[in-house]
């Protein structure tokens, strides 16, 4: 049984209106879950009343039936959702990923040869450092 309030169709001009409250949901997960429909749909992000984001989706394909605009924003709540749960787990998983790449990379930076600048780069360096005091 599929039932949703957020979302209007447009049916005469074959678009999908989905209102998305920005209390709920931050505006960089809509826009990424908007994201993932541009290969199969025109999609527009307006600034809606009060705390509100209109997105609008229009299908690239022509004569759809009104059931295809109805799965498009079905679709997009599903997404809407999903994007919003990546980017939760991602934010709990940051300190453990960045734990693991400073123990992966650590070792290797720290063995990596010290090279002196040639005479050419030096002389480089000399010519530019007074000309960068102001």
């Amino acid at each position: 049984m599929k039932k949703a309030h957020n979302f209007r169709i447009d049916f005469s001009n074959q678009k999908v209106l989905i209102e998305v409250s920005t209390a709920v949901f931050p505006i960089p997960i809509i826009l990424h879950a908007a994201y993932h429909f541009i290969d199969e749909a025109r999609v527009m992000v307006e600034k809606g009343k009060n705390d509100k984001v209109i997105v609008i989706l229009i299908p690239e394909k022509k004569q759809i039936k009104k059931s295809d605009l109805e799965d498009l924003a079905f679709e997009f709540n599903i997404q809407l959702i999903s994007s919003f749960v990546e980017e939760e787990e991602s934010r709990k998983q940051a300190g453990v990923r960045d734990t693991i790449m400073k123990a992966a990379l650590l070792p290797q930076v720290q063995n990596l040869p010290q090279r002196k600048p040639s005479s050419e780069e030096q002389s480089q360096t000399e010519k530019v450092i007074p000309k960068l005091k102001c």
